[in-house]
Parts: structure tokens; sequence; C-alpha cells
């Protein structure tokens, strides 16, 4: 059951973090965005598929660990490099489409797992 949830994660967070730095791409973003991304986008998979599958008995500790992985991408998002690159802009319908994609994470991220319980 939990792989067959986990498909739709598996195909849009690391989507969702490539749609950063593509947007991101034309005002200066580095690669390491990218993989800084990637790398806590992976991190979230990992450690909720672990608790939902192997380590069913401490899921609230891997849940935790993995929600530490999605705030490394709110983070990046809101305060970090992507934030950053998007307010240096100067260009207000970048800065609104980075906007609006850090709140589809924050909220849409957020309320998702509810949904499916």
């Amino acid at each position: 059951r939990a792989i067959h949830e986990n498909i739709d994660w598996l195909l849009t967070v690391p989507l969702m973090c490539v749609e950063f730095y593509i947007i991101l791409r034309a005002v200066g973003a580095k690669p390491i965005l990218l993989w800084k991304m990637i790398f806590f986008s992976v991190w979230m998979l990992v450690a909720g598929f672990l608790g939902e599958t192997v380590f069913r008995e401490s899921s609230v500790l891997w849940g935790v660990i993995s929600t530490l992985g999605y705030v490394g991408i709110l983070y990046e998002v809101w305060l970090g490099s992507a934030s950053k690159l998007a307010s240096n802009s100067n260009d207000p319908r970048l800065q609104g489409a980075i906007r609006a994609l850090g709140w589809f994470l924050l909220v849409g991220w957020a309320i998702y797992p509810s949904l499916r319980a």
C-alpha cells in the first residue's frame, strides 16, 4: 500500500525541485541549487518511505526525520538561495512564480498527507 501511495511523490517532489531550478536558471541559478533541492527531496522521500514500511514501530521518528528534508526545501525557497535569486532579479513575474510555487510547497505538501489518511 505504501509503495502505491508514494509513487506520486516519487515523481512530483523531484519535478517541483527541478522546476524551481529551471525558472531561476535564467537569473543565474547554479546547478548546486538543483542538487540541494534534489538532496532534500530524496531525504524526505526515503525517510518517509522507511517510516511507512520498514520501521513502522518508530514511524513518528521517521516522520520527523522526513520533515527535516521538507523544511530544507522550504528554507531554500523562502529564505535561501532560491529566494535570494528571485528577489535580486527585479522581475515581478519571476518573483510571483517563485512565491506561488513556495505557497504550493508550504500549503499543498503540508496538507497532502492528511488527505491520504
